[in-house]
C-alpha cells in the first residue's frame, strides 16, 4: 500500500503556505484531511484543557480518517493537540503523531541530556507542560511568536490575507530571542505548523537547525517505501 498521510485540522480559513501541513503541497505523498468545526484556535490553543466537544470531535475525525481513507499515518494541524496524544493512540489503528513535540526524545538523545532545545510557539502565554503530552521535557525553553506585528494576528483572527515577509519577520525574531536568552542553544523545534514555511529562514537567522513535525512525517514516509 502506497504512503498517505492522514490530517486533522482545526478550523481555520487563513492561508496555509507550502510547508504548511494544511497545504498538500508540503508532501511527496497524498494527503487526506478532515476539518473539525468544532476545532476552532480560539478552542485549542489557551492554558486549560481542551474542551471536551472539540476533542470529541477531533478524536472522531481521525478515526474517520482511519476508516474511510486508508491513511498510513495520522497527524494533526497544531501542536497544542500533543495533550491527545495518549487518547489517539488508544482509539487508532495506524500511527499517529499528534505534535512536533514526538520529535523531543530524539532531540535529546541526539543533542545529549544538558542540551538546551528551544521551542518555537503559536502562544507560549497559553503553552502548558499539559500540552507536550508524554514528551514532557524540562530541558526545554520556550518563545513564541505573540508579540510580532503579523503572523500571530493573521492566525489568531483568522484573517484571509497575510504578508509573508511580515510573518518571516516575526519568526525570525522570535528565534533571535531564544538565542538572546540562551547562546548556547542546541537546536530549535517548531511546535506550530503554520511556522513551517518559514523553516529555513529561522535556521539562516540563528544559526542553528530547526525541526517541525513535516519532517518527523517525511521520516516516517521515508520508512514506509
Amino acid at each position: 500500500m502506497s504512503f498517505r498521510l492522514g490530517v486533522v485540522l482545526l478550523n481555520t480559513r487563513f492561508p496555509r503556505l507550502p510547508g504548511d501541513i494544511g497545504n498538500p503541497e508540503s508532501f511527496a505523498f497524498p494527503v487526506s484531511y478532515r476539518r473539525v468545526e468544532a476545532a476552532s484556535v480560539a478552542a485549542v490553543v489557551h492554558r486549560g484543557e481542551l474542551e471536551t466537544a472539540a476533542a470529541e470531535a477531533l478524536v472522531s475525525a481521525a478515526e474517520a480518517l482511519a476508516r474511510d481513507d486508508g491513511v498510513s499515518l495520522i497527524a494533526t494541524s497544531c501542536g497544542f493537540l500533543g495533550a491527545l496524544q495518549d487518547r489517539l493512540e488508544r482509539a487508532l489503528p495506524v500511527p499517529v503523531m499528534a505534535s512536533a513535540f514526538a520529535l523531543l526524545p530524539f532531540l535529546r538523545q541526539v543533542y545529549g541530556e544538558a542540551a538546551t532545545i528551544g521551542v518555537l510557539t503559536f502562544d507560549a502565554r497559553c503553552l502548558t507542560a499539559a500540552h507536550f503530552g508524554p514528551w514532557t521535557d524540562a530541558g526545554t525553553l520556550v518563545e513564541g511568536i505573540e508579540g510580532g506585528r503579523e503572523l500571530h494576528r493573521v492566525i489568531a483572527g483568522d484573517l484571509r490575507e497575510l504578508d509573508r515577509a511580515a510573518a518571516e519577520a516575526d519568526v525570525c525574531a522570535a528565534g533571535r530571542r531564544l538565542l538572546a536568552r540562551c547562546p548556547g542553544l542546541a537546536a530549535i523545534l517548531l511546535e506550530c505548523t503554520n511556522l513551517s514555511p518559514y523553516r529555513r529562514a529561522l535556521a539562516e537567522a540563528t544559526g542553528r537547525p530547526v525541526y517541525d513535525l513535516n519532517q518527523a512525517i517525511g521520516w516516517i514516509a521515508a520508512g514506509a517505501a
